[in-house]
């Protein structure tokens, strides 16, 4: 067993694996931030010990637990190390192996928020064995289950943090041409898994050779919380004022958002106050930030920042990562401009604090360059998607960039508006792309079974591929005509009253075009309703485009450029990075969440939200915590901390989404409001934007074609 560590936990360095007095031994990479069963006197002793040194006894007594239990009384109450785990508040990856029964522990948290990867030589068509061993269990069960597997299965089998790079031959003893057993995959975070390293006899039908059992014990579902939040930290947050909100459900929606603002702060008091404090920097000039945050100016980022403010010494700066790959444009992405502006509020909402913005530029050759890198560390991930992610992070967390000279700090954000950024975050090629996904699923016309040909009634054209509508050329256009007028009425255009004949006029032309129902219409008519702005208000396809649709903002000018200032060259210190990843996943940040909610009602929307929550640890963390750490420094994601996920699992749908409403005010309802209350403006009312498209780096990693590369494509390299 081998284990390296980051140490930010105690006043003396843990060695790992740390071993016990009884011999056991622990690999452990993560941070208890609580225990659920713990108290007080655990929590203080938590902020400021070493929480591996805490853990390694509490398994050490769990341990003595199970070794004086009979295999009968285990089957009835349990494995008392498999409790502890299951205690732990934080973000994890683990081995404990106990020394007496040669039981190996390993798991990380529920939500993967450390890596945790795993390679077993095995046949091609094999498939995730622990995965496999995972899916025996029901939903909401906590009944183990178990599989035996033999000793060919069990001798290579491997446990680590990254995909070992080049190791395949070696881990498999062989040249291989099977890249299905060289390959690494991801430990599934849904339970704590038990591998017995004592061997039990086979059976003569299983073979000469030793079995090894492995049991999985599934985490118990989180129990939603109370909408009343205690302030830990008895923190001087901003109150929310009744007159913030005007709509029916006024009362519900200020009830979830005031324990939001309290959950999340208590999360980010943790995260920070649990970070050793630095020595007294002999000059002001001199002081190092403890904590950086992931800054996009978006509102999940700059939520966390404000909050950062009200848990750090007023003397201690802050450094905000803004990473852009937009060399052609100036480094002036549409993340990089609401970057600007955030942090421009933010020094006027907080004067007593240094908001130092880093801006992180990389040009298409420096990304050409660390491309080997990042395809190692996100590996097992592989698609231009996951490259794209991976490498935001990875320079990120590199965290070398240039700030403005103290003298022009504050300065770089002045020239840019809140209207100006809104225009240039008009729905580009990425957002009319998931509108057609979202348009496509409502099927307006009957499937006629691959036909070629228009499914519009008595039309007899072929259908267009790639056609928002799926129809012919000619068709699309008189339908977009129809549904634009349609919304003209129901958005109620100053320029016309709303005539009930004209409207059912309208109505009737689609029916009997061979839309399904009047539900079909009013489905999309809800649906491009929710997506409406000043420059996008209509049904929109990037194959049958007229003249008068409006430009992406792909082809629409930037807002104004920030004012040149003087920069210095600037590498951050700090060894913890905020990161607003779970908020989109909780909070129904995603487009995917407003169909799901329009076509299926509150209840759609749940499943929606719950299947993201339980894949986010395959579809995202694993691969973004590889490509942070790579450079020493820990990602913290307060969103994902199991309070803040009760917390939001109580509050009703209405505060989450209102389909009725816009992008960027109708999604993430709670949050806004939050951010409001905190008196950030620049954020609250900014739509969804993914960081591969506001930090344009899926812009520069693509083809140079003219075809878009898609996101779930495998990754080639950067051209």
């Amino acid at each position: 067993m081998h284990s390296a560590v980051l140490h930010l936990r105690g006043d003396v360095l843990t060695a790992q694996p740390t071993e016990d007095s009884a011999g056991n031994v622990l690999c452990w990479n993560g941070e208890v931030f609580g225990m659920a069963d713990g108290d007080e006197q655990d929590e203080r002793l938590l902020m400021q010990d070493s929480d591996t040194a805490y853990l390694s006894e509490r398994l050490r007594c769990a341990g003595g637990r199970l070794d004086a239990r009979s295999p009968k009384t285990l089957e009835i109450q349990g494995d008392p190390v498999v409790q502890v785990l299951r205690q732990i508040r934080g973000p994890f990856a683990m081995a404990w192996l106990h020394a007496s029964t040669q039981r190996l522990y390993f798991a990380h948290d529920r939500f993967g928020r450390r890596s945790l990867l795993y390679h077993q030589q095995s046949s091609r068509d094999t498939g995730d064995l622990l995965l496999q061993l995972a899916d025996q269990t029901h939903d909401s069960s906590t009944t183990m289950t178990s599989k035996l597997f033999s000793q060919a299965e069990m001798t290579r089998f491997v446990l680590s943090s990254v995909a070992i790079q080049g190791g395949s031959e070696r881990l498999n003893g062989r040249n291989n041409d099977d890249t299905r057993s060289s390959v690494f995959q991801e430990v599934p975070a849904s339970g704590v898994y038990v591998l017995n390293l004592r061997a039990q006899p086979s059976t003569p039908t299983e073979g000469a050779s030793p079995l090894y059992r492995m049991e999985f014990h599934p985490y118990p579902p989180l129990l939603s919380a109370s909408d009343h939040v205690l302030n830990r930290f008895s923190c001087e947050l901003p109150r929310l004022e009744p007159s913030n909100v005007s709509s029916e459900d006024a009362v519900q929606l200020a009830t979830s958002a005031t324990a939001l603002l309290t959950a999340l702060s208590n999360a980010v008091g943790l995260r920070v106050r649990s970070i050793p404090s630095l020595p007294s920097p002999s000059s002001p000039t001199a002081s190092k930030a403890r904590v950086a945050v992931f800054f996009s100016g978006g509102l999940d980022s700059v939520v966390l920042a404000a909050l950062a403010h009200f848990h750090l010494p007023d003397a201690e700066p802050v450094d905000l990562l803004t990473v852009c790959f937009d060399e052609s444009s100036g480094f002036a992405s549409p993340d990089r401009q609401a970057a600007e502006l955030a942090c421009t509020e933010l020094c006027e909402l907080f004067p007593t604090r240094e908001w130092r913005l880093v801006r992180i530029d990389v040009s298409r050759l420096e990304l050409q360059r660390e491309q080997r890198e990042v395809q190692a560390l996100m590996s097992p991930c592989e698609t231009h998607m996951d490259f794209n992610i991976g490498a935001a992070f990875w320079f990120l967390s590199r965290g070398q960039g240039t700030i403005p000279k103290p003298s022009q700090a504050g300065k770089s954000g002045e020239t840019t508006t809140l209207k100006q950024l809104n225009a240039f975050l008009t729905p580009g090629h990425a957002d009319l792309r998931a509108l057609e996904t979202d348009i496509s699923m409502l099927n307006l016309f009957e499937a006629k079974d691959e036909s070629v040909l228009c499914p519009v009634y008595r039309c007899g054209r072929k259908r267009k591929r790639g056609c928002v509508l799926d129809v012919c050329r000619s068709c699309c256009f008189k339908i977009q005509r129809t549904i634009d007028s349609l919304l003209s009425h129901q958005l109620g255009a100053q320029d016309q009253d709303a005539d009930p004949r004209q409207v059912q006029g309208l109505r009737a032309k689609l029916l009997t075009m061979g839309v399904q129902s009047e539900t079909h219409i009013d489905r999309l008519l809800e649906l491009l309703k929710s997506t409406v702005s000043d420059d996008f208000s209509t049904l929109t396809c990037r194959v049958h485009r007229s003249k008068q649709q409006p430009m992406s903002s792909e082809s629409c000018p930037p807002p104004p450029s920030p004012r040149s200032v003087e920069s210095t060259v600037y590498q951050t210190q700090a060894r913890v990075v905020f990161v607003g990843i779970g908020a989109d996943e909780q909070l129904a940040g995603y487009g995917r969440h407003r169909t799901a909610l329009v076509n299926g009602g509150e209840q759609a929307l749940r499943t929606e939200l719950r299947e993201d929550l339980e894949r986010i640890w395959k579809r995202n963390l694993g691969r973004d915590d590889r490509c942070i750490a790579a450079h020493g420094r820990e990602a913290r994601f307060p969103y994902l901390d199991e309070e803040v996920v009760a917390t939001i699992a109580s509050f009703p749908t209405s505060s989450l989404c209102d389909a009725q409403l816009p992008r960027g005010v109708g999604d993430k309802r709670a949050l806004r409001l939050v951010a409001q209350t905190l008196g950030l403006r620049s954020c609250a009312g900014l739509a969804k934007r993914a960081i591969q498209f506001g930090s344009r780096i899926a812009k520069v990693s693509s083809s140079t074609s003219n075809r878009q590369t898609q996101g779930d494509a495998k990754f080639s390299g950067v051209e």
